[in-house]
This record gives C-alpha cells, structure tokens and sequence, in this order.
C-alpha cells in the first residue's frame, strides 16, 4: 500500500478508540480513534520517485485505488470499537489525492458516556519532492447519541437532544533515508486540530439518569516518530514497524482522522474527555503484499503506550484494489 494511504488509514488510532465519558473515561477520531489511528509503514507507490526512497514501481495503467479496510480497537476496562472505511485515490505521478468515508461503531456505554455512531468523511493530499514527503487532510463527521441504555427511575429512556458533529484538520512531513538496499528509515512529525461533541447522561440524587447533555471539545495533538521499512524483494510488498510519540493540548484531539505518516494513522478511536491534556506512546507493525498485479492485501496492529484513561490495542486488514 501506498505509504501515504496506509499510514493514512492508520492514524485513526489516536484518532477515535474509546469514547470515555464521566470521571474523565473517546480514534484515530475519527473519530484515530478513531486510531488512528490513519502508521507503521509500507511501500511509496509513486511514479519518478527519487532513488533512494523505498519505492515500488508505479503502475502507469493503474492510476487509480480502491481500498477497503476494517478492523476492532480493543480498549482496556472499556468496550471494543468496530470500524469500517471505503476510500478511492489517485496517483499524479510523485503526487496524490484520496476521498474516504469512515464508520466507526460506538461500542456499549461507558460509566455516562452517552453511545455515538460515527460517520466521518475526509479528503486528503500529498506529494514527493525528492525523498521529503508532505502530506494533508481535512475530516468532516456526525455522531448519531444512543441513549436506550441509560433509564430513569420510571424506566423511561432519557432523551438526546440532537446529534453531533466531529471536524478535523492536520499535516505531516516526512523523509526517507536509505539504510541498505531495501531498509529505509523513514522519521516524521505533524499536527493536528481537532473538534467533537459528544453526549453524557446527567443523574438525580438517586443516581438513576435524569437527562442527558451535549458537550464539545476542541484540541491540538503533535506527534513525532519514525518508521523501519524493508521491502520484498520485486517489490512485492514490505513489512514494517513503527514507533511514535504523541502529545495533546486535550485529548479530544486524538478523535480526528487522517493521513499522514503518524503510527495510529487511520486506526479509530473516541476519548470524550474536554479540558484533560496527556502524552502517550505508540508501537506499530504492518505487512503488505500483492497478491496480484491489481490486488494488495494490507495488515496492521497498534498498540499504545500509556495512553491516558486506558491504554488500546487495534487491529486491522485491508484490500487494494488498482484500476
């Protein structure tokens, strides 16, 4: 897979992973998670990339990808978090576009964490100049509240005032070095803003729910790493690992989607939790291979590091499709 999709497709990690709630319980999230989530590492698919770069040949007759990928974030002490994307891109020669939309399921309630389905979709964008890659993307999400669970003292289920909204915007740089013939390494950093609202239920002197209320929170997450690619040989595909660092002016940032080269890139996550900064770590491992001249096949786990309220471990498989 593409460098530039599959990290993007991991960092939806970091990006939506657990929507925690009251006490401070939200990837990638996306909305990571989500995780993410858009991580570790594969193989640049571009035309006329500088030599030295890990590169694959691009196929000129095949311009286009049609990818899919699902996968679970598993968080701890907390609900486990489906998610699901469909996304098309484009090669321009050491340039790229993407469109991907994004289903991120909510899981079960969490302490008074009002549930959320989410929907995301992004766009992003990137390019090569020489071995330095720089890349960018914008989200754009609802959340639709499932309150059922949460039941007054009457047995009646509490009401959601309306659904929300989840938007997110960020960038990253990148630069291959060579480190044998088909070693790279590859460091990077980037930055994102991110805003999402969620939904808590609200108790009375019983402690039974009452009522709910929608929140929202906005940050700014950066993140630094590097990834070890070594590729196959005929560029048949490439294994990789990855590690990050990552710190959020609130961790509500961590719900965004997108593409860059950051280790979660693409795996969902929620942390619902306003106002609470944090920094946490962030270990990856990808394999990616073709299984036909049009078809690749993409896998990927990532596990963080004491990532606040509970660390999460994701997994996720993916299909290429060229065109």
């Amino acid at each position: 897979m593409a460098a530039k999709e599959w990290h993007g497709l991991l960092r939806y990690h970091s990006a939506q992973c657990a929507d925690l709630g009251e006490g401070q319980k939200m990837i990638r999230q996306m909305l990571a998670a989500a995780m993410m989530l858009a991580g570790a590492t594969t193989v640049h698919a571009q035309d006329g990339a500088a030599p030295g770069a890990p590169t694959a040949p691009a196929d000129k007759d095949r311009p286009w990808t049609l990818s899919l990928l699902g996968g679970i974030t598993a968080v701890q002490a907390q609900a486990d978090q489906p998610f699901a994307s469909l996304g098309i891109a484009r090669n321009f020669g050491n340039s790229w576009a993407k469109a991907e939309i994004t289903y991120v399921g909510s899981g079960d309630a969490r302490a008074l964490t009002i549930p959320a389905d989410t929907w995301i979709g992004g766009l992003s964008a990137g390019t090569y100049v020489g071995n330095l890659g720089l890349e960018g993307h914008v989200s754009l999400g609802s959340r639709s509240f499932d309150a059922s669970s949460f039941r007054t003292q009457a047995g009646a289920a509490i009401t959601v005032g309306r659904s929300g909204s989840l938007f997110g915007l960020g960038g990253s740089i990148s630069y291959d070095f060579a480190v044998a013939d088909r070693l790279f390494i590859t460091p990077y950093a980037g930055v994102d803003y991110n805003q999402i609202d969620f939904a808590v239920a609200l108790t009375g002197p019983t402690g039974r729910p009452i009522s709910s209320q929608k929140q929202s929170a906005s940050g700014t997450i950066g993140s630094a790493g590097a990834a070890l690619t070594h590729m196959f040989a005929n560029d048949s595909g490439s294994i990789g690992l990855n590690a990050a660092f990552n710190t959020a002016s609130n961790i509500a940032a961590v719900a965004q989607v997108g593409t860059g080269q950051r280790t979660a890139a693409g795996t969902p996550r929620f942390v619902d939790a306003p106002k609470t900064s944090g920094s946490w770590g962030e270990l990856g491992a990808t394999l990616s291979f073709n299984a036909s001249k049009a078809v690749a096949i993409d896998l990927s786990v990532i596990q963080t590091i004491s990532f606040p309220f509970g660390d999460t471990t994701a997994g996720m498989a993916g299909l290429r499709f060229r065109f």
